[in-house]
């Protein structure tokens, strides 16, 4: 029998993950058996067929098959069907709304197919330590590893990110060009984002900052916010004041 590889991450299904598939079944069978009891099975029906969609989906998107498996010499990953793809036949990887897809090509004939994983809006996590990975974080380690020029170098990076989430954080001023110009696109795609998925994507970014241990900027108000609210402030006041003052002139 064939022994894991110890230099390996696996990126598995996120415990929060788990926990909404099991609060979401108890909801939609809670649901079901109230509709039942009011109005018959014929109204139950729906959430009941419901509840054997969630349930199958999520145990495809929870189970060991589904992992995302790094290591010095391929990627592995799929939905239903699995694929391993080595590094030096590795092509684009990019993040798809809730599934992580890159494009690989067969070692005969060179053949080019497309692999795609769920990975969801509540990320993943490292097997060996639970350390959560954002998608972002993940496709920089995939793209990492496959511009590695060896295996020896690969094994290097996977020892580098199998390390836990740094427990100090770092302002954006801090960072190296490179990190800096990721984090200025990121918070500009943070505070700017108006598309369909934002509030999913919203969440996406402020996971790769805490798991890079990056501090998020707050934004401070502009003057103008700032003498507005002191305005309103005084008015409140002032309102009070002479309601006070009214009630006590009656008394």
């Amino acid at each position: 029998m064939r022994k894991p590889d110890p230099e390996q991450i696996v990126l598995q299904a996120s415990g929060s993950k788990k926990i909404w598939l099991v609060c979401a079944s108890v909801l939609i069978l809670v649901l079901g058996v109230l509709l039942t009891l009011a109005n018959g099975i014929q109204s139950g029906a729906y959430c009941f067929f419901t509840l054997i969609f969630v349930i199958i989906g999520g145990l495809v998107d929870t189970s060991k098959g589904s992992n995302i498996v790094l290591t010095g010499k391929s990627i592995c990953g799929g939905k239903i069907f699995r694929k391993s793809t080595d590094w030096d036949r590795l092509g684009k990887v990019w993040m798809a709304r809730y599934d992580l897809v890159w494009k690989g090509r067969n070692a005969k004939g060179g053949k080019p197919y497309t692999c795609k994983t769920a990975y969801g809006q509540f990320g993943r996590e490292c097997r060996h330590n639970n350390r959560h990975v954002s998608i972002d974080l993940a496709l920089e380690w995939i793209e990492a590893l496959r511009d590695a020029g060896s295996e020896g170098e690969r094994r290097e990076l996977i020892r580098k990110f199998m390390e836990a989430t740094p427990r100090t954080v770092r302002s954006i001023a801090s960072l190296a060009p490179d990190e800096r110009a990721k984090a200025d696109k990121l918070l500009k795609e943070l505070h700017g984002g108006s598309s369909q998925n934002w509030r999913e994507r919203k969440m996406e970014i402020r996971q790769y900052f805490a798991s890079k241990g990056w501090a998020i900027p707050q934004n401070e108000p502009s003057p103008a916010k700032r003498v507005f609210g002191c305005v309103i402030l005084i008015g409140v006041l002032v309102f009070w004041v002479f309601f006070f003052a009214l009630m006590c002139s009656r008394m």
